[in-house]
């Protein structure tokens, strides 16, 4: 599945739009950007551990049905989001994108501070099902903003920036979920709701919806002659394929640690969350320091190989741990595939997709969240059976994409 370098992928688009893309992009309207990537990702995560009080708030009696609709009600976000992320995208080609940005930040609020009021459980899934819908406009509008405004060589750089704000917006959001309940279930709340967590978080969404409409203007240019070539479909459809699976992979390694931890607590095991945060961290540091020096000594192509595999390895020690270091390590692997891959790919799509830089973002935006709802649902029917399993097929279908990629690699570099 190689193609070519970031560097280089302003040889793959349209004369029409390569001009375009030569706008500056300030550090100030960047950051803006960021915000907005991690207010959504943090509107989600404050969520988590919020939605069982506010299912048991909603009149649901036993603990098996707070369990269940849980799961459910999480599920409905996520296919609000893999249904509605595609059309936002192509939306986001048609109009000012600042409007799409600001649109989906401050309905993503509006579905916070919805949650603190008294509701039934239709209204939860109601609301949830709106947040997904809305909170779909924002990352496929940030990434193809930026594509407008960028070099085509700093791309890959900014799309890492991207990733990490919203890695750091899902280590917040639950962070803000749990911490600021904790003293009401201290002292004995019950159903330990509180609407503090719900508010700060709409806050900050709403205040980068503002930050947003001060932005210079960014519409797509029309596409120019030749520009959906039947090569760049293939390779956008292969491109979103493996996202999906990587996005599968690493909600595989989550959700299964988290069900091996309350399965069987091991003496000296870290805690789940220490877990997770070692692994935004390793993320974050790979995407900011060593993605661009492996890629200037590898070369893309290979670089995607080399993080394929190395995701691969780190699910197999899942596969073979109790916790503790090979935990550890497993997650460091894992992290650092997930680091390479997530900005790599997105690039990919970028410079086959032309002027169609929202259509295709959304595109690799639902792709994720098929993953990511694929990888959850198999992952506890799996680890019910035998709790390898789900580690073991995830390498070994993420084995079977470096091979792939690998293969494929070569043949465009035979004569």
């Amino acid at each position: 599945m190689a193609t070519e370098s970031s560097s280089a992928s302003a040889s793959s688009l349209p004369n029409g739009i390569r001009g375009d893309m030569c706008k500056v992009l300030t550090t100030g309207a960047f950051a803006v950007l960021l915000a907005a990537g991690m207010a959504v990702s943090m509107a989600y995560g404050v969520t988590l551990p919020l939605l069982p009080g506010l299912v048991e708030r909603s009149g649901v009696g036993s603990a098996a049905d707070v369990e269940s609709h849980t799961g459910w009600i999480t599920g409905v976000y996520t296919l609000a989001l893999f249904l509605c992320a595609p059309a936002w995208g192509a939306f986001a080609d048609r109009i000012d994108r600042r409007w799409v940005l600001a649109a989906g930040l401050a309905g993503s609020s509006a579905a916070l501070w919805a949650l603190t009021w008294p509701l039934g459980l239709r209204g939860l899934y109601a609301l949830r099902a709106m947040a997904g819908l809305m909170s779909a406009a924002v990352l496929p509008a940030v990434f193809a903003f930026v594509v407008t405004a960028s070099a085509p060589n700093r791309l890959q750089r900014r799309f890492a920036w991207i990733a990490s704000a919203t890695a750091l917006g899902f280590l917040l959001g639950p962070a803000l979920g749990d911490g600021l309940t904790a003293p009401i279930r201290a002292v004995g709340g019950n159903g330990a709701f509180a609407r503090l967590p719900l508010d700060a978080v709409a806050l900050v969404g709403l205040l980068a919806a503002a930050a947003v409409l001060m932005l210079p203007p960014n519409r797509a240019l029309p596409p120019a002659p030749g520009a959906a070539m039947s090569g760049d479909e293939r390779r956008i459809a292969r491109s979103l394929l493996l996202t999906a699976v990587v996005v599968l992979a690493i909600t595989v390694a989550e959700v299964g640690v988290t069900l091996a931890a309350r399965r069987a607590p091991a003496a000296g095991t870290l805690p789940v969350s220490l877990y997770f945060a070692l692994c935004s961290g390793v993320m974050i540091a790979v995407q900011f320091w060593v993605l661009p020096r492996l890629e200037r000594r590898l070369g893309e192509p290979r670089l995607v190989v080399v993080a394929l595999a190395t995701l691969s390895v780190g699910l197999g020690l899942l596969a073979l741990s109790r916790g503790g270091f090979v935990t550890a390590a497993a997650f460091v692997l894992a992290a650092a595939g997930i680091g390479v891959l997530i900005p790599s790919l997105a690039v990919r799509i970028s410079s086959a997709a032309g002027a169609r830089q929202g259509w295709a973002m959304g595109r690799q935006a639902a792709a994720a969240n098929l993953g990511q709802a694929v990888g959850a649902a198999a992952t506890g029917s799996l680890f019910a059976l035998a709790a390898p399993l789900p580690f073991l097929i995830a390498g070994g279908l993420t084995a079977l994409a470096a091979g792939a990629a690998a293969w494929e690699g070569a043949a465009r570099r035979a004569p």
